[in-house]
C-alpha cells in the first residue's frame, strides 16, 4: 500500500510528492507565491528556459509555460505585481500575455532576458493590451518587433474569453478580433 509521499503508480506522482519536488512543473497543481518563486529559481539553476503565461486563467493553454494568475488552479496563484519583483532580473526567456486584465509591462520588463520577448494577445478595445509611448518603452528597455498583427498561429488553438458577456450572452472572443504585439528586451 503506498504511503502519502509515494506514487500510487509509477507514472502518477501524488500531489504531495509533486509539492515536495522542487523541480516539478506547475502544470498540474496550484502553487503559492513562495513555491512559485522556488519553482522558477530551480528551473533557472538547471539552465532551463522559462516561459511565463501571465493572466493564463485557471490553467495555461500554453505548453511548457508557467501560469501566473489570481485564479490559477494550476500554476502560480498570485498577482503579477507580487510575483515578478521577486524573480531575478533578466532571467525569463519569454512572457505570454493573453487578454491582459491589468498593466504589466513595468513588472515584466525587468525580469525579461536581453533578446527575450513579450507576446501580447489582445483585442483593440483592451486598454491593457495597448503599448505605452516610445519613451516609456525605451526606459523599460523594450523595442517593438510587431504591433497589432493578426493573432500568431501558435496561439490560434487557444480559447479567449471576456469577463462580461456580450449582448448575445457569449463570453468567447473570436480569434479574428485578437491581435498579437511582440516586444523584445534590448537592454
Amino acid at each position: 500500500m503506498p504511503t502519502e509521499d509515494q506514487p500510487t503508480s509509477p507514472n502518477e506522482p501524488t500531489e504531495t510528492a509533486q509539492k515536495n519536488d522542487p523541480f516539478a512543473l506547475s502544470s498540474e497543481l496550484s502553487l503559492n507565491i513562495t513555491e512559485g518563486v522556488e519553482l522558477i529559481t530551480n528551473q533557472l539553476i538547471l539552465g532551463q528556459n522559462v516561459t511565463l503565461d501571465l493572466f493564463g486563467g485557471k490553467t495555461s493553454q500554453i505548453p511548457e509555460a508557467i501560469n501566473v494568475d489570481l485564479i490559477a488552479e494550476s500554476g502560480i496563484k498570485t498577482s503579477i505585481a507580487e510575483l515578478l519583483p521577486k524573480l531575478p532580473r533578466q532571467s525569463i526567456d519569454q512572457i505570454i500575455v493573453s487578454n491582459p486584465l491589468a498593466y504589466f509591462l513595468e513588472y515584466a520588463a525587468p525580469v525579461l532576458k536581453p533578446g527575450g520577448r513579450i507576446y501580447i494577445n489582445a483585442t483593440k478595445r483592451n486598454p491593457f493590451g495597448k503599448l505605452p509611448n516610445a519613451e516609456t518603452l525605451e526606459q523599460l528597455g523594450l523595442k517593438v518587433v510587431q504591433e497589432n498583427a493578426p493573432l500568431e498561429t501558435r496561439f490560434t488553438n487557444q480559447k479567449f474569453s471576456r469577463e462580461t458577456p456580450r449582448n448575445d450572452g457569449t463570453l468567447e472572443i473570436p480569434l479574428s478580433s485578437l491581435k498579437t504585439t511582440i516586444l523584445e528586451k534590448i537592454k
